[in-house]
Order: C-alpha cells, then structure tokens, then sequence
C-alpha cells in the first residue's frame, strides 16, 4: 500500500512538472507562455553569445616581444608568406605576442607548424581560445 501511494504521489508531482508553464515577458503587449524548455534553450543561447564563439583549441605562437612596432612588422610578414590565415596580436603587460591560426586539434597545428617553422624558426603551438565557423 505504502509503494502504491509513493507511486502516485510521484506520478503526480512529475505530471505537475510536465504541465508546468513560465511565462516570458518581452514587453508591455507580448508575453510569451511557454514550457520550461523554452527557458532553458534561451538561456543557452545567451551563454553561447556571451562566449562570442569561442573554444578552446590551438594557436602557433611566432614572436613574443616588447616592441610594437617588431610585432607589427612581423604581422606583415607574415600575411605576405601566409594569407590563408588570421594572425592575432594580444598584448600581455608588458608583452605583446604574435599567435597564428585557429587550428581545432593539435595535429591541425603541427602540420601547419612543419610550414612555418622554416620561415620562423622559433615558432611553437599554444593552446589558446579559438573563434568557431
């Protein structure tokens, strides 16, 4: 008897859930009434937008440097040998570092290292956050 009523208790407060309802308000005229899905694909959204597109992955890291202008020169030089990537400039006081491509795994780096490391010997992968296409 005790497990027949533990079963409907739990019957019904999981049909109360499912029939459960929040509502969204968007202004003044529109309010939205929707399950708890609704809720919870819009906040993942939002998180997924604050990330701006980010994860984690791989980076060849050419020069790190002190002067700017070095840096920026590198930059160029590096667009003239290899234009089918995105060179990023990020300044760590007091540093600022030349990193190279947004490569998903390691092995996506390490072949485009073996290309690059004869124009720039000291270049080397770095894990760092990478933009998502």
């Amino acid at each position: 008897m005790k497990k027949l009523a533990f079963l409907l208790f739990v019957l019904g407060f999981s049909f109360k859930f499912s029939l459960a309802q929040s509502s969204l308000y968007v202004n003044d005229k529109v309010t939205i009434k929707a399950n708890c899905d609704l809720n919870f694909i819009l906040n993942a959204h939002a998180d997924k937008n604050k990330n701006g597109g980010l994860s984690l992955g791989y980076r060849i890291q050419i020069l790190n440097s002190s002067s700017r202008d070095e840096v920026y020169a590198k930059k160029a030089e590096v667009y003239q040998k290899f234009s089918d990537q995105k060179a990023y400039i990020i300044y760590d006081q007091p540093y600022y570092k030349l990193k190279f491509g947004d490569f998903k795994t390691r092995l996506e780096a390490r072949k485009f290292l073996e290309e690059i490391i004869t124009v720039f010997p000291t270049a080397f992968i770095v894990r760092d956050d990478i933009k998502n296409f």
